[in-house]
């Protein structure tokens, strides 16, 4: 396995490990967990023994587009703001513009199970976690065609015109 990349559960059997050594990859934080199932994050030799994640920006994005099976997707509202400086203070939530779901993962309530746990194990998970903000919500638009974003090595982020657009099509969702 490559370190500093995502990976999903099939790809690790495709590549000749079991279930048992994946599940022990996994109990061992030698892969960390992302918020989506079956989706890892192969952590640096630095990163492991850190339990941190050097750019959890980028991981998530990249943990996205094979949750989502997609390139069809970029970083809106809050997200894209805080990306650009736009707002300073972050609130933990991750706005996903995608064509295919429309949900939410609370992440702020895996984490705190996690940390109500006695284990070493999920003490870290909740640590690693928490990089990744509180809240992932997944806004569903029929196309992404014409939306104005751009793509940076760290993820698709929305541009201040097509922001204002998302924050008054997604106003239900905001928080």
């Amino acid at each position: 396995m490559l370190s500093r990349q995502v990976i999903t559960y099939a790809s690790l059997l495709k590549q000749g490990l079991n279930e048992t050594e994946i599940k022990n990859l996994s109990a061992g934080l030698k892969l960390f967990p992302t918020p989506f199932k079956g989706i890892y994050y192969v952590p640096g030799e630095e990163e492991r023994r850190g339990k941190f994640i050097d750019n959890p920006g980028r991981t998530l994005y990249r943990a996205a587009k094979l949750y989502l099976n997609s390139d069809d997707y970029y970083f809106s509202c809050r997200t894209a703001e805080e990306h650009y400086a736009i707002k300073w203070q972050p609130i933990g939530h991750v706005h996903i513009v995608n064509e295919k779901i429309s949900k939410t993962i609370d992440l702020k309530k895996r984490i705190e199970q996690n940390r109500k746990k006695t284990t070493w194990r999920a003490k870290n998970t909740a640590v690693i976690l928490s990089l990744y903000g509180n809240k992932i919500i997944f806004h569903k638009v029929k196309s992404i065609e014409g939306a104005k974003f751009k793509r940076t090595p760290y993820g698709a982020y929305a541009l201040r015109s097509q922001i204002r657009k998302d924050k008054k099509r997604f106003r239900e969702k905001m928080d």
